[in-house]
């Protein structure tokens, strides 16, 4: 290699970890400096389409609401249950960023657990009745937390730190073992 070549490749390897030195000065773990706090779900304003009036919802915690909407006949449904759900999935603006398992889709299939699903829905879905609908207003805290959400072109579909809101109809329930 030429020691003109040698001399500028070493220089940019020295600028670039002077530059990065100079960048993360700042940053540290130990740092007293933590992310911003997550959006409160009662201090939002939510579009009609949501169908969320948050003084009408059962406040779960800080970070969770929940309202039964219509109230299931069928037997109760736990977390570890298999479950067959409709639902609308929309932002506090009203946005459907998963419009596709309202009826007349499919019904989607899960697990119940915190493993496979947002802890908001665990949380929120657990205690309903098979044959009824809950509406949840979930913070991000136990939604997406600070990720953004892209659609498969990369268009940003649920941003970082948001409210959502769920209508949720429980088609159907198996206890797993």
């Amino acid at each position: 290699m030429p020691p003109a070549l040698a001399r500028s490749r070493r220089l940019a390897a020295g600028l670039a970890l002077a530059a990065s030195a100079v960048g993360l000065a700042g940053c540290s773990l130990s740092d007293a400096t933590t992310l911003p706090a997550f959006t409160d779900p009662a201090t939002q304003t939510y579009a009609a389409n949501t169908g969320v009036t948050i003084a009408n919802m059962t406040r779960v915690n800080a970070q969770l609401y929940r309202e039964d909407v219509v109230v299931g006949t069928g037997r109760i449904v736990n977390v570890g249950d298999s479950i067959g759900v409709y639902y609308t999935a929309r932002l506090t603006g009203g946005f459907a960023f998963d419009p596709g398992r309202a009826r007349p889709a499919t019904p989607y299939y899960t697990v119940l657990d915190s493993t496979r699903l947002i802890q908001g829905w665990p949380l929120g879905l657990a205690g309903m009745r098979i044959g009824g609908t809950r509406r949840l207003v979930i913070g991000p805290e136990f939604g997406y937390k600070f990720s953004t959400v892209r659609d498969q072109a990369g268009a940003v579909i649920i941003p970082a730190n948001s409210v959502i809101t769920f209508t949720v109809e429980m088609a159907e329930a198996i206890t797993r073992n």
